[in-house]
């Protein structure tokens, strides 16, 4: 299965969690960014300025998705 998504890490110095650049593999299009989300406690995937979604956000609306289909 060719991969859909690169990631690129771009870590700040002198933080304990990473950072990822996340760009489409077909466009290059810039897509978010993974990172750490203090308050959440878990990583998230900005894909906007205030748009963050958790991996269980994620999964749910891939499960949605789904059942589009």
């Amino acid at each position: 299965m060719k991969q859909l998504l690169r990631f690129k890490e771009n870590s700040i110095k002198g933080q304990k969690t990473k950072r990822f650049l996340v760009y489409s593999t077909h466009s290059e299009d810039f897509l978010g960014t993974i990172h750490w989300r203090n308050g959440w406690r878990c990583y998230v995937m900005s894909y906007e300025n205030d748009i963050d979604m958790s991996l269980s956000c994620e999964k749910e609306l891939v499960k949605f998705m789904e059942e589009l289909q």
